[in-house]
């Protein structure tokens, strides 16, 4: 089967179908910036830029189906959901296997305290390598801040709160005291979280954005308060 734009923009119609109702971190505008990222990434890894590029637009099934039950759902749970999805957007079959393997396998990575080792093996593993990286890549830089108050806004988190503290525990999953402390109880040490090389080179100059990003917001607030104590941290 041929492997064409069209096919991916028959992909991206059925799955924005699917996502209706995905919080606003992870809507369709989020996948297609993972999806062009880890396409990317894929290519200059030598590894299947479609397949790569498919797996993107579907690794966040899960997400969809958490929004609708209200539960966590991992994303092997829907592995037939994302292969009947692939069917009807008429994806080379060829690639199925390997795209849903990929899918699953990103199920494995998540953010902690200590930084992601090495890339793993096997072709699929390794789309997935860069699938997780595309994907921490779209919360850094000017794109990261600016979902970041997207989604602190739809769920009515203040910028700052000086009453409340900044986790110092590793990062947990929910709504944090405010939207700067999520660049530091997250945002922040995304950095050490890329494991492809290519990833880690896009990643540099991201993250020196969400450095400056809190510096000049940290400086701001003090000049509007006066009260370098109940300023965010530096970063």
């Amino acid at each position: 089967m041929k492997r064409s734009a069209a096919d991916l923009g028959e992909l991206r119609a059925v799955v924005a179908a699917e996502m209706a109702g995905a919080d606003v971190a992870h809507d369709l505008g989020h996948l297609d910036r993972v999806a062009g990222l880890t396409g990317r990434l894929a290519s200059r890894e030598g590894l299947d830029g479609y397949a790569a590029t498919v797996a993107a637009y579907v690794h966040d099934l899960h997400r969809a189906a958490e929004a609708r039950t209200g539960v966590v759902v991992a994303p092997a749970e829907v592995r037939a959901a994302a292969a009947a999805v692939l069917d009807r957007a008429g994806i080379d079959p060829a690639v199925h296997e390997a795209v849903l393997d990929a899918v699953e396998a990103t199920g494995r990575y998540s953010f902690s305290a200590d930084p992601a080792a090495t890339v793993p093996e096997g072709d699929a593993a390794r789309i997935a390598a860069c699938l997780h990286d595309a994907d921490m890549l779209d919360a850094m830089g000017a794109t990261g801040i600016a979902r970041a108050f997207a989604y602190g806004g739809a769920i009515g988190e203040p910028l700052w709160d000086p009453a409340a503290s900044v986790r110092t525990d590793g990062y947990r999953s929910g709504p944090t005291g405010s939207v700067v402390a999520h660049f530091h109880e997250k945002l922040l040490r995304l950095r050490g979280e890329l494991v492809t090389a290519a990833g880690r080179e896009l990643g540099e100059r991201r993250h020196a954005a969400l450095e400056e990003f809190v510096r000049r917001f940290r400086e701001e607030w003090i000049e509007a308060h006066d009260d370098a104590a109940g300023a965010p941290p530096a970063p």
